[in-house]
């Protein structure tokens, strides 16, 4: 079984690497229990297990075989603080559109640039049919702005959203979304290279684009993707970016109710 996942002008087919049935309609992940295995990467954590996987990003969810939900959730966390020390600062290349978006402005080499990691996460208590427990978002974001301030790439996005409560252990779904916004003044920017599936809008002074999946009866959800870039239309156009922000958002279904929680990292408010 595969899915197809478009990018720029190229498009790949890729394998699920885990027994799973997806609905690619709004990427509904139903996950076989018991499922193990995967080619992800060395990094993923012990317990986690990929739904979805291509060039650019994956989704994973908890194994059945893991009960200790704090454990693991720690892990990704120290897991996402040691690239963090490790990779110190990112340095995506910049992609241009077919219409020259996010070339020109100018040699900008040694001069100061704001970029920053953004990191978040929240918990909060709630009371679900059958118990009580902790919802948890967390994510992390590195985000390029050059000195003139034209254009912004977020990369090394990596996020989770969880269930922690033991009764019930495991919520009907779970609906995990990334989002990345940028606030500008000028010509509206562009959006290149968001997930396949990804809602993107963008007007004169915002532009965003928002990520969903949503996982099956389990308590865990993590996102990984590479790069998402926000680009004046042209090299001739002028845009300038005043506000940033990475948003994780997790909502669960038990039965008939709903919960949500949500984290934000801002840059420039």
């Amino acid at each position: 079984m595969g899915i197809t996942a478009g990018h720029g002008p190229s498009r790949r087919t890729v394998a699920l690497t885990v027994t799973a049935a997806l609905t690619l309609g709004g990427f509904a992940l139903g996950v076989t229990r018991g499922a193990t295995g995967s080619t992800a990467a060395a990094t993923t954590v012990p317990g986690t297990v990929v739904v979805e996987e291509n060039a650019h990003g994956k989704v994973l969810t908890a194994d059945a075989s893991v009960r200790d939900k704090r454990a693991l959730v720690d892990a990704v966390h120290e897991q996402r603080r040691e690239k963090e020390r490790q990779s110190g600062t990112p340095t995506p290349t910049p992609t241009p559109t077919a219409t020259g978006g996010g070339g020109g402005h100018g040699d900008q080499t040694g001069f100061p640039v704001r970029d920053q990691w953004l990191d978040s996460a929240k918990t909060r208590k709630a009371a679900v049919p059958g118990g009580q427990g902790t919802l948890s978002a967390a994510g992390a974001s590195y985000v390029k702005v050059p000195f003139m301030e034209y254009y912004a790439i977020f990369t090394d996005t990596s996020s989770d959203v969880s269930w922690l409560g033991e009764r019930p252990f495991d919520a009907d779904s779970i609906e995990h979304t990334d989002t990345w916004d940028v606030g500008s003044v000028g010509a509206p920017f562009w959006v290149v290279g968001a997930p396949q599936g990804a809602t993107v809008k963008s007007t004169g002074s915002n532009a965003q684009a928002s990520w969903t999946t949503t996982v099956k009866d389990n308590w865990y959800s993590e996102h990984a993707y590479d790069q998402v870039a926000f680009y004046p239309p042209n090299q001739d156009d002028y845009s300038n970016v005043f506000r940033i922000s990475h948003s994780v958002t997790g909502t669960f279904q038990f039965g008939s109710s709903f919960y949500t929680v949500t984290t934000r990292a801002r840059a420039y408010s």
